[in-house]
């Protein structure tokens, strides 16, 4: 019976060395808008897990993406999802990048356009009342958590072209406006303007 506080020390120890988890470090240096105080939490958490994929792409496929196969509310619909997959490929070789600052003029785009749309229940990249600017942008619907939304945008299932992937990971890109608002068909609704 001895054997197994043994063996349960043993398994511990190895995962202590060989389990990847985020050092207090790595968080701290993704995490760019912790200390914007209008920003909620869920915005807050969409910067830090795009900038940890920008980061440590490896890491991320490790921590975040090797099991991630949907959300709590719709379930396991990405399991065999050719998209997750590819994004898969792309990160085992993919090289660092910088990390997106939050800018508060692309905050106010993004702001402005994430309760248009959300008002509206519209689907679009279409902007009716607000402004247009010299940015690259990303829509989510649908999504509760920053982590959901920021792994939408990452694993892009369904976008042929990849564009919101392609606008996260952009090493041209360094700041970012994220903002997350009610939606009148998909309960929520984020917008994240960047350049």
């Amino acid at each position: 019976m001895k054997r197994i506080p043994f063996l349960i020390f043993g398994l511990a120890l190895f995962c202590n060395c060989f389990c990847q988890e985020w050092t207090e470090a790595q968080l701290d240096s993704a995490d760019t808008a912790k200390d914007i105080t209008h920003l909620s939490d869920v915005e807050k958490d969409a910067i830090l897990y795009i900038n940890l994929a920008r980061l440590y792409p490896q890491k991320f496929l490790v921590n975040e993406l090797e099991d991630y196969v949907g959300t709590e509310k719709y379930g396991a619909f990405l399991k065999n999802s050719s998209y997750r997959k590819s994004l898969v490929k792309e990160l085992q070789n993919r090289k660092p990048v910088g990390v997106l600052r939050f800018d508060e003029g692309l905050y106010d785009y993004a702001k402005c356009f994430a309760k248009e749309s959300g008002d509206a229940g519209a689907v679009t990249h279409k902007r009716r009342k607000c402004a247009d600017g010299n940015f690259a942008e990303c829509c989510s619907y649908g999504m509760e958590t920053g982590r959901d939304i920021a792994m939408q945008w990452l694993i892009d299932d369904k976008v042929p072209d990849l564009g919101h992937r392609i606008n996260c990971l952009n090493k041209d890109y360094s700041h970012v406006g994220i903002s997350w608002h009610s939606h009148k068909k998909y309960t929520y609704c984020a917008v994240a303007d960047m350049r």
